[in-house]
């Protein structure tokens, strides 16, 4: 009896687990600007947003993810959210993108970004990163930055040292998210931004086919 007793509660607690984080599945779409702290840079951190240059520097001009707040806050492109016991897997129709995310601890970080394209090409930009789920919130804690852009309007920049923190809320069929930067190297105070998304499950995601900056659209339209 006391057997069945703990097999009929450890159901119970395995369906009430499933249906709650099973509140994050579907489709999202941005809702909104959401907001930003205040950019408190070190004079590292100034010197690198000096150098940059939109026009050049840009990591999108080369169909590449400057940050994995750029890809969150990409107006107009849905994403894509399953959850299972054992990961998250984010899907963002911005070029291509398909993240996968363990549930664990840094223990399961490993060399090999979490975010690869349908090529099968990996970008460091986003980060290797673990998630863990506590009282109806996901954490998703991602470190092993390549140098990049938080913001590429700005070019607020991210470096190697870059520490990114993602909690993830869902309310009322709005997808929460409050992403938080912390660097020595280059901010002073960590930068937190914050931005909700909508439930979008009407949607499909659809094949970006990103093209870079050094396309030769006239050779390859003249080659056909």
């Amino acid at each position: 009896m006391r057997y069945l007793i703990q097999l009929l509660c450890l159901t119970s607690a395995t369906l009430a687990y499933g249906d709650t984080i099973s509140k994050f599945a579907g489709t999202w779409l941005l809702d909104g600007p959401g907001t930003e702290s205040a950019i408190k840079l070190t004079d590292e951190g100034q010197r690198l947003r000096d150098s940059y240059d939109l026009l050049v520097d840009d990591p999108s001009l080369k169909c590449v993810p400057a940050s994995s707040s750029r890809v969150w806050a990409n107006p107009n492109s849905p994403i894509k959210i399953e959850v299972s016991a054992e990961s998250i897997q984010i899907t963002y129709e911005l070029f291509d993108l398909r993240r996968a995310i363990p549930f664990g601890s840094g223990e399961d970080l490993t060399d090999t970004p979490s975010t690869s394209n349908l090529k099968g090409v990996y970008f460091s930009e986003m980060g290797s990163s673990f998630a863990r789920y506590e009282e109806s919130q996901i954490f998703i804690e991602s470190r092993k930055h390549a140098s990049g852009y938080i913001r590429t309007s700005r070019g607020i920049p991210q470096s190697s040292s870059t520490i990114a923190y993602e909690l993830l809320t869902v309310d009322n069929d709005t997808l929460h998210i409050t992403h938080t930067y912390e660097d020595e190297l280059i901010f002073k105070e960590p930068l937190v931004l914050t931005y909700s998304l909508r439930r979008a499950d009407e949607l499909s995601i659809n094949p970006y086919d990103c093209v870079d900056s050094d396309y030769d659209w006239f050779e390859q339209l003249n080659s056909k």
